[in-house]
C-alpha cells in the first residue's frame, strides 16, 4: 500500500493524547490517545527518529507491522497503542502519528512513556509506627529523629517532612537518601529531627511524598508527638451506671486540632492511647485503638457499654489554635443494690417509712445488698433527739459477683422515755468514694418497764386514751353514715332499668380467666390500630387500609433447625403461612422467619395478629388464647416483657400490673408471641433481658414464638427444635395478584400498564422481587401515567423520595413552597444521625420527638414527618421506683417509614465521607461498621448518590469476601446513561458467567441479577456455569431455585447452560427434566452440557419437551466410568 503523506506537525499539546504516560511494569498496559473514528489511519513508533518504519500501523480498520505481527503490541479504534506486557524496555519516546486521509496532512504526538512499579506498601511508612494505624501516637521522649520510608517504588518517591497547624504546614529540614535496586526500583530513606520549638503538649508531623505518580494510596503519613508528660493535668471524678452508655467531655472543643485519649487501670500504671482525632485544613481523622470506644464530633470519649473492666482514668489532651489542655477522670463503675434501698431489720416495707417496736436496748441491723463500689452505713438520730444513742458498731462486707453485700449491726439504748418521736435513720455515710444518697428512717417505740416508768407516764397514757377514743367514736359514726348511704343507693338503683345498670359496677378480678379475658380485649383493641393504617404510599395518610385488604403472600421456605440426618439443610416450599402452625401441633411451634429488607416480615406479623384478632376461620391462631405482638426497636432498655406489654399495648388507665401479666403469661393454655425485628432490637447484646431469655427457651418454655428479622442478623442462642421460615419475594404470580387486590381492582387494563411500566425498566425487575418496592412502584404508577424510565436503584428511589415531598408542595401555596423547599434539598444532620444509628452491631434507629427535634430544628423536623419519612409512636414510659411523682408518662418515638429510608439518607452521609477523605485506610476502618451483606443498599445509594465515592467504595468491597460481583452492581448505581450501564454489564457477562454453591448468598444474588439485567437487554451470555448449586425447578413461577434460596429466572441471553457437580454424585432423572425446564425457558439456549454426577441411563422422549428438539438444543455430558 502507498501512502502520500504531507509533512507532519508535531504537537505539544495534549487535545487527543496525553504527551506522559505512566504504565506499570508485569502487566498490560494501553498509551492512550483518542482519536476520531473516520481518520484514515493511525502510526505507531517506538521512537521519535525519522525514517524508521512503524511498528504498529492501523489503516482502514486493518492492523499491521511487525509490533503487531510479534504479539507485544496492539491497537484499539480510537488509536490508544496496547502494550501486551509493560518491561523496562518501553521506558521511552514513542510517536503517535494521526493519517486524517490519503490526501490531507497528518499529526504526530512524542509521548514520553515512563514505567512505574507499585509498592506493597499504600503509604510512606514511619518507623516504630504500626503499619495498620492510620494515626502514629508516640512519646516525644522515644522519639530521637523522625524516620519515614518508601520501598521498592518506581520511579523514586521524594519524601520530606512537615509540621501541621490547624491552618498550615511548616517545612522540617529533612535527610533524603535514596538507594536503587538494579535500577528497576528505589527505596527512599527521609529522616528529619524533631524541631526545638516542639513544646506542645501534642504535635502533629507528617511525612509527605512530592509526586504526581499515583502509585501510593495516600500520599502522606501522620505521626503525633506526645509531650504531655510534661503537662500539668486536672482531675476530675465522675460516675457512671454499670452496662450503660458513657461519654466523658474533653474540655472547651471549639476549633480543636487534635485531641488523644489515654486509659490506665490506675495511676501508678503506663497509661495506654485509646482514641485519637485531628482535625485541621487538611484532616479530618478520628482512629480508635481499641474496641468499645470511639469519639462523637466534640471529642467526647463514647463508651457504649460500660463494664467492669473499664473502670479507671481517662486521660484528654487536646491542643486548639488558641490553647492547649489536659485533664482526667477518674471514671467510677456503680452499680445500684437490689432492693434498691436500705433493709432495716423489722420493718418490712419497700423502702418507705416504717415503726419499730423495740425494747429499752437491744441489737439493730441495716444492710444494703448488690452495691457497688463499696460503701460504710451509718446511724444517725434525726430532730436533735438525745434520747436514743447506738455503740458497738461493726460492719461485715461481703464481695459476691463484683459487687457488695454490707451489713452494720450495732447495739441501741433508749436512756429515757420521752413524749418526742424517736426518728432514726440509716444511711449509706457521705464519700468522695461514690455518689449514693441512700438511706431509710424509721420511729423508734419502746415498751417502757417497770412500775416508776408506769407512774411517771400515768398523765400522758390518758391522754393517749382519750385521743384514741375520741378517734374511735369518729369512725363508727362515718361507717354507720356510709352503710344508710349504700342502703339507700341500692334502693334506687333498683328502679332503674337494667340497661343503665350495665358496666356501672366494677366487676371483683376474682381469677386469672377474668384478668386473661380482660388482657386480650385490651389487646386486640391495641392491635386493631394497628392493622388498620397500612400506608402503601406513605406520603398519602389519608389512604390507609387494613392488612388483610392489601397482605398478598409471596415466596415462603421453610428449613427445620437444627440441621439433621432427616431434613439436612434443604430448603422446603411452604405454600401458606398459616403453615407456620398447624391445627395439629400439640406444642405450639417456635419459628424465625427471616428475610431481606423490605420482603414483608412486619406486615406478615400485622396479617398474623388480624388473623388472630377476626377468628380467620382458616387460620390455626383462631383458637390461641393470648397473642402478644411487640415491635423490638422499641423496647431499648426494657429488660421485662411484663413491663414492654404494659408500655405499648395497654391501656394508660389498665387494671393490670406487671405481676398480673406475668401471670397470665405463664398460667394461659395457650400464648403465642410475635417479636418484629429481632435486627433492629437495641438490646441483642444483653444476655438477660425477658426477649433473649425467651428466645433461648431459659423463660416461659411453653409459649409460641414467631421471630422476624433480616437474615444476616439471626440470634446466635436461638433454642432447638425450631423452624427457619425464609420470604422470598414477589415473583410474577404474586405482584400480578397486589395490583388487582389493592390497586386496580376491575381494570383490568390499568394493571396491564403498571406490568409494561415494570418491564421498560430494566433495573428494576430485580428490585420489585421486593414488596415494599414493588407495592410503592405500582401505587405510583397508577397514580402518574408519565412516570419514567430508571438507570438504577438509585434512581428509583431518588424519584421515590421526590414524589413524598411533591405531594406535599401541591398542598401548600407558592411562599409555603419556597420556604419548604431547603428541608428537600439539605438534609446533612438526618444523613448523620440515620448513619450513626445504623454502624455497628447494636444498631439504634428509634429516637426521641424531643432529641430529634433539637437535632434538626422543629420546621426540618415538622415536614418529614407530615410527607412521612419520619413516623411518630406515642408510648408509654414506666418510671422506676413506682412512688416517684409521674410513674407513667407518655412520650413521643419517632422512626423512618421503613428502614431502607433510613438506609437512603445514611448512605448521603457515607457518600460524602468517601468522597472527602484522602485517606482510603481511614474510611476501610469507618466502612468496618457497615456490615454490607446487612446494608448492601447504603452502599449501592452511595455510588448512586455521589459517583466520585464509588472508587473508594468499590476498592472496599472488593477486600470483603466474594465482594467483586456486588461491588460491580455499586458501579452500575453511578450516574449516567442507560447505554453505559449495558455496557458495563456486557464487558462483565461476556466471559464464563459462573454461580458457586461456595459463594454468599450476596454473590450469588448479584451474580443473577446482572443475568437478568443482560437478558432483559438482549446482551448474550455465552456461558452460564452453575456449580453444585442446583436445588429444584419450581414450574410456578418457572424459576431455578439455587440451594441458597435464591432463585434464577429463565435466562432468555444464555448460549450454553453447564451443570458441575462433583462426580460421585447421582443425578436422578427428576433433576435432570427439571434442568431441562430451565432450559425451555432460556429462549436462546443452544446447548446444556453436565460436567460430572452421574446421570441415568435414560429418559422416556415423551418426558422431554417437543419445543427442546424442534430448537435442536444439544446435550453433552462425560461418559462415567466406575
Amino acid at each position: 500500500m502507498v501512502i502520500a503523506l504531507t509533512p507532519a506537525a508535531i504537537c505539544s499539546s495534549n487535545t487527543e493524547c496525553d504527551l506522559e504516560q505512566y504504565l506499570e511494569l508485569g502487566s498490560s498496559g494501553t498509551v492512550k490517545c483518542s482519536f476520531p473514528l473516520d481518520i484514515y489511519g493511525v502510526l505507531w513508533h517506538d521512537t521519535t527518529a525519522h525514517g524508521v518504519p512503524a511498528m504498529l500501523t492501523y489503516i482502514d480498520d486493518t492492523r499491521g507491522g511487525e509490533g503487531y505481527t510479534s504479539g507485544e503490541y496492539d491497537i484499539k479504534q480510537d488509536g490508544s497503542l496496547v502494550i501486551q506486557n509493560v518491561t523496562l524496555s518501553h521506558d521511552r519516546w514513542f510517536a503517535a502519528t494521526k493519517l486524517i486521509s490519503i490526501s490531507a496532512g497528518i499529526v504526530t504526538y512524542e509521548i514520553r512513556v515512563k514505567t512505574t512499579v507499585t509498592p506493597t506498601q499504600s503509604h510512606p511508612r514511619i518507623a516504630s509506627c504500626p503499619v495498620e494505624e492510620v494515626i502514629c501516637v508516640k512519646p516525644q521522649a522515644e522519639l530521637s529523629t523522625l524516620s519515614c520510608s518508601v520501598s521498592g517504588a518506581r520511579p523514586s518517591i521524594p519524601l520530606r517532612w512537615f509540621g501541621r497547624t490547624s491552618n498550615a504546614d511548616t517545612s522540617i529540614d529533612t535527610i533524603q537518601n535514596v538507594t536503587s535496586e538494579n535500577n528497576v526500583t528505589w527505596t527512599t530513606l527521609a529522616t528529619a529531627s524533631i524541631p526545638v520549638s516542639n513544646s506542645s503538649l501534642l504535635s502533629l508531623l507528617v511525612c509527605k511524598a512530592d509526586t504526581d505518580v499515583l502509585v501510593l494510596n495516600s500520599t502522606e503519613a501522620i505521626i503525633v508527638v506526645d509531650n504531655s508528660s510534661f503537662g500539668h493535668t486536672w482531675f476530675t471524678k465522675m460516675y457512671t451506671e454499670r452496662y450503660m452508655k458513657a461519654e466523658i467531655p474533653c474540655g472547651n472543643q471549639d476549633e480543636t486540632n487534635i485531641v488523644m485519649w489515654e486509659y490506665s487501670s490506675d495511676l501508678q500504671s503506663m497509661p495506654s492511647v485509646i482514641a485519637t482525632a485531628i482535625n485541621n485544613w487538611m484532616n479530618n481523622i478520628t482512629d480508635h485503638y481499641e474496641d468499645g470506644y470511639h469519639l462523637n464530633a466534640e471529642g467526647s470519649l463514647v463508651i457504649q457499654r460500660m463494664s467492669l473492666v473499664k473502670e479507671g482514668f481517662y486521660t484528654c489532651v487536646y491542643v486548639s489554635s488558641r490553647d492547649e489542655h489536659m485533664e482526667t477522670h477518674e471514671v467510677v463503675i456503680f452499680v445500684n443494690p437490689v432492693p434498691p434501698y436500705l433493709i432495716v431489720d423489722g420493718c418490712s416495707y419497700d423502702g418507705q417509712y416504717c415503726i419499730l417496736d423495740v425494747q429499752r436496748e437491744g441489737n439493730l441491723t441495716c444492710s444494703v445488698l448488690g452495691i457497688r463500689p463499696e460503701v460504710q452505713l451509718e446511724w444517725r438520730i434525726l430532730e436533735g433527739n438525745t434520747a436514743v444513742s447506738f455503740s458497738h458498731d461493726r460492719q461485715r462486707v461481703e464481695f459476691i459477683d463484683d459487687v457488695y453485700n454490707v451489713y452494720l449491726t450495732s447495739m441501741f439504748i433508749i436512756e429515757s422515755y420521752t413524749d418526742e418521736r424517736l426518728i432514726v435513720e440509716c444511711r449509706i455515710k457521705p464519700s468522695d468514694k461514690h455518689s449514693f444518697k441512700l438511706s431509710s428512717r424509721f420511729d423508734f417505740f419502746a415498751a417502757m418497764g417497770g412500775d416508776d416508768a408506769l407512774a411517771e407516764d400515768v398523765p400522758g397514757l390518758w391522754w393517749i386514751a382519750i385521743i384514741v377514743l375520741a378517734l374511735s367514736l369518729v369512725i363508727i359514726t362515718i361507717a354507720v353514715a356510709l352503710r344508710a348511704f349504700n342502703v339507700r343507693r341500692s334502693a334506687e338503683r333498683a328502679e332503674e332499668p337494667s340497661s343503665i345498670r350495665v358496666g356501672e359496677e366494677i366487676p371483683m378480678l376474682s381469677s386469672t380467666e377474668d384478668l386473661e379475658s380482660i388482657f386480650v380485649e385490651q389487646l386486640k383493641h391495641k392491635y386493631r390500630i394497628l392493622y388498620d393504617q397500612v400506608q402503601p404510599i406513605p406520603y398519602i395518610k389519608e389512604r390507609m387500609y387494613c392488612v388483610d385488604k392489601v397482605f398478598v403472600e409471596g415466596g415462603i421456605e421453610y428449613q427445620y433447625l437444627p440441621r439433621n440426618v432427616v431434613h439436612g439443610d434443604k430448603w422446603s416450599q411452604m405454600h401458606s403461612y398459616h403453615e407456620i402452625f398447624s391445627e395439629g401441633d400439640s406444642v405450639l411451634k417456635r419459628c424465625i422467619i427471616e428475610g431481606e429488607p423490605g420482603y414483608g416480615k412486619s406486615t406478615l406479623a400485622l396479617q398474623l395478629i388480624y388473623d388472630w384478632c377476626n377468628g380467620v376461620e382458616d387460620s390455626p391462631l383462631k383458637n390461641v388464647g393470648v397473642l402478644v405482638f411487640l415491635r423490638l426497636r422499641q423496647l431499648g432498655g426494657t429488660k421485662s416483657i411484663a413491663k414492654a406489654i404494659k408500655r405499648f399495648l395497654l391501656p394508660r388507665d389498665t387494671c393490670l400490673t406487671e405481676d398480673k401479666i406475668n401471670d397470665i403469661l405463664g398460667q394461659s393454655s395457650s400464648v403465642v408471641l410475635v417479636l418484629d425485628g429481632y435486627d433492629e432490637y437495641p438490646d441483642q447484646e444483653d444476655p438477660d433481658t425477658d426477649i433473649s431469655l425467651i428466645i433461648r427457651k431459659d423463660i416461659l418454655q411453653h409459649v409460641g414464638l414467631v421471630l422476624t428479622t433480616r437474615s444476616s442478623f439471626l440470634p446466635k442462642d436461638f433454642a432447638s427444635e425450631n423452624i427457619r421460615i425464609k420470604l422470598t419475594g414477589f415473583d410474577n404470580r404474586a405482584r400480578d395478584k397486589y395490583i388487582r387486590k389493592a390497586v386496580v381492582g376491575d381494570d383490568i387494563e390499568e394493571g396491564i400498564r403498571i406490568l409494561q411500566e415494570l418491564k421498560k425498566n430494566p433495573v428494576l425487575g430485580d428490585l420489585c422481587q421486593v414488596p415494599l418496592f414493588f407495592v410503592m412502584f405500582a401505587h405510583m404508577t397508577n397514580e402518574n401515567e408519565d412516570i419514567k424510565s430508571f438507570d438504577s436503584v438509585t434512581g428509583f428511589f431518588r424519584y421515590m423520595i421526590s414524589c413524598f415531598h411533591s405531594h406535599m408542595w401541591n398542598k401548600l401555596s407558592d411562599e409555603e413552597v419556597r420556604a419548604n423547599e431547603v428541608y428537600e434539598q439539605h438534609h446533612g444532620r438526618l444523613d448523620e444521625i440515620a448513619f450513626t444509628g445504623l454502624k455497628g452491631k447494636n444498631q439504634h434507629i428509634v429516637w426521641s420527638r424531643n432529641y430529634l427535634i433539637r437535632k434538626l430544628g422543629g420546621g426540618f423536623y415538622q415536614h418529614y414527618v407530615r410527607i412521612g419519612i419520619l413516623v411518630e409512636e406515642e408510648v408509654m414510659k414506666i418510671n422506676d421506683p413506682p412512688q416517684q411523682s409521674k410513674h407513667i408518662e407518655c412520650e413521643t418515638e419517632v422512626h423512618f417509614y421503613h428502614k431502607l429510608f433510613c438506609e437512603w439518607y445514611a448512605a448521603h452521609h457515607f457518600a460524602k465521607i468517601a468522597t472527602v477523605f484522602p485517606y482510603s485506610l481511614l474510611l476501610r476502618r469507618i466502612a468496618k461498621d457497615l456490615d454490607p451483606y446487612d446494608l448492601q443498599h447504603v452502599y449501592r445509594f452511595a455510588c448512586g448518590i455521589k459517583g466520585a465515592s464509588t472508587e473508594k467504595i468499590v476498592n472496599i468491597l472488593r477486600t470483603k469476601e466474594d465482594g467483586d460481583k456486588f461491588a460491580i452492581l455499586c458501579t452500575l448505581e453511578r450516574d449516567g446513561s442507560t447505554d453505559n450501564i449495558l455496557e458495563i454489564v456486557r464487558n462483565i457477562v461476556s466471559s464464563d458467567v459462573t454461580i458457586d454453591a461456595r459463594d454468599s448468598r450476596l454473590l450469588q444474588r448479584s451474580t443473577v441479577q446482572l443475568l437478568e439485567i443482560a437478558s432483559k437487554n438482549a446482551i448474550p451470555v455465552p456461558s452460564l456455569t452453575l456449580h453444585e448449586c442446583l436445588d429444584k425447578f419450581d414450574v410456578t413461577t418457572k424459576c431455578m431455585f439455587l440451594k441458597s434460596g435464591i432463585s434464577l429466572p429463565g435466562v432468555s441471553s444464555v448460549v450454553k447452560l453447564n451443570v458441575a457437580e462433583a462426580d460421585d454424585v447421582q443425578i436422578p432423572g427428576t433433576t435432570l427434566l427439571q434442568v431441562l425446564a430451565f432450559v425451555q425457558e432460556c429462549t436462546h439456549m443452544q446447548k446444556v452440557s453436565f460436567d460430572g454426577g452421574i446421570l441415568p441411563m435414560s429418559i422416556p422422549v415423551e418426558h422431554i419437551n417437543p419445543t427442546l428438539i424442534t430448537r435442536n438444543v444439544k446435550g453433552i455430558w462425560r461418559e462415567y466410568r466406575s
